[in-house]
């Protein structure tokens, strides 16, 4: 029993010093039998002296804070696929700064003869009430080269859903769309407009056009003009010089 009743000394004492009040200081000349009150007299014993500093000190810890997690925001990792190469050649990089305008045909460096038969099947378009767009004629190499890389890259680019390589892919598109290239038709590396001998051109003509009373189509006016189309399923706008040995006289 006495281990009972010193545990429950031990406790009410404890309480008693967690519940201390401030006591103000007493002003100079106060009357000694305020000091010597019961309550002044308890907090005096050895036993309060003794937990008093165990209990501030208790008092005084704080629960650490929770560690905050320092994630950093997540980040994409790199596109791994190259952009296209950059153009160097200054024809090139003249022809590139006209993409999309009229003013990137260039006809004046067709060879002479292919420059002739494309003003004929002008002509003879025009007499049978159709028209002629050009789209595209002379090319420097590196430009051709330039195409090849864009035609390459989209077929790399155009299934692509990565999320890291969307910006490419957009810009590749842009340029493939620019060039109006043909996804089942590449760019060859040796073309015939690198050589000045072809041209491609939209051509349209009406039904049933006639010519001299005689119906015609456009490869027989392609033929009458000294061109003719290599690849009409895959390249159909696509016009190369074959001479005048076979035309007609219109």
């Amino acid at each position: 029993m006495s281990f009972l009743r010193y545990v429950a000394c031990i406790t009410v004492c404890t309480g008693l010093v967690c519940a201390e009040p401030n006591i103000p200081a007493q002003p100079a000349g106060a009357a000694n039998s305020q000091s010597t009150s019961w309550l002044s007299k308890f907090w005096n014993l050895p036993i309060i002296r003794l937990l008093k500093p165990l209990v501030n000190t208790l008092e005084g810890l704080e629960a650490p804070a929770a560690p905050v997690a320092d994630i950093p925001a997540a980040q994409l990792p790199p596109c791994t696929i190259a952009p296209i190469p950059a153009i160097t050649d200054p024809d090139a990089l003249a022809f590139e700064s006209r993409k999309g305008s009229d003013a990137v045909v260039d006809t004046g460096n067709l060879n002479p003869g292919a420059a002739k038969a494309l003003t004929k099947l002008q002509g003879l378009v025009y007499k049978v009430g159709g028209s002629v767009d050009v789209k595209s004629a002379y090319r420097p190499p590196a430009y051709q080269a330039h195409l090849q890389a864009v035609w390459d890259k989209w077929r790399v680019l155009r299934d692509n859903d990565q999320p890291q390589c969307q910006d490419l892919r957009a810009q590749v598109q842009q340029e493939f769309t620019g060039h109006h290239l043909i996804i089942t038709q590449r760019p060859v590396n040796s073309s015939d407009h690198t050589r000045g001998l072809a041209f491609d051109a939209l051509v349209s003509l009406p039904q049933q056009a006639r010519l001299l009373k005689r119906r015609v189509t456009l490869d027989l006016l392609a033929r009458m003009s000294g061109v003719r189309r290599v690849d009409i399923l895959h390249d159909p706008v696509h016009f190369k010089f074959i001479g005048f040995r076979t035309s007609r006289r219109a």
